[in-house]
């Protein structure tokens, strides 16, 4: 399978196709960052993805999502964000293909975390692509959401090639 066709796999499923281990616990896919303080502090931030999903008809695919994105605000603030709860934050998607890390999509928990939506590029994150779309909308149903299309349709994206 080459990176399209993984696109394509992921772009053209459906959350029924996708089985989300439901159980807490270690995801093992972890991100360290050692840190440095005054003296001889030293030591290590370790933060993990929260869930994992792994496609039924080839194991060999799967994504774990929601470590927070590097370097991205702790509270973002975008003006299309207009929820009753504006908390919003930006997380990753990252996509493993026979356990190696193949690629990675950018997502936001909005309303407090009731919804997941697409972030892209852009003005605002704004400009998504059909897959970016696409894995927010199956990631969104995964965590039993049903409300999508209404969160969606609620923010001016814009498509990009």
């Amino acid at each position: 399978m080459n990176i399209i066709e993984l696109r394509d796999t992921i772009t053209n499923s459906d959350d029924t196709e996708w089985q989300r281990v439901g159980r807490m616990g270690p995801t093992y896919r972890d991100r360290f960052d050692p840190w440095s303080g005054p003296g001889d502090k030293t030591g290590v931030d370790i933060e993990t993805h929260s869930s994992v999903a792994v496609y039924k008809p080839d194991i060999d695919l799967t994504i774990v999502y929601g470590m927070s994105a590097p370097g991205a605000p702790k509270e973002p603030s975008f003006k299309w964000a207009t929820f009753p709860d504006p908390a919003v934050s930006i997380h990753l998607a990252d996509v493993f293909w026979r356990g190696s890390l193949v690629d990675r999509v950018d997502f936001v928990y909005v309303d407090g975390g009731r919804c997941i939506l697409p972030i892209g590029e852009g003005h605002q994150g704004l400009r998504i692509t059909r897959y970016e779309y696409a894995v927010a909308r199956l990631l969104d149903s995964l965590e039993s959401g049903d409300r999508f299309e209404e969160y969606y349709n609620g923010v001016p994206y814009e498509y990009q090639g």
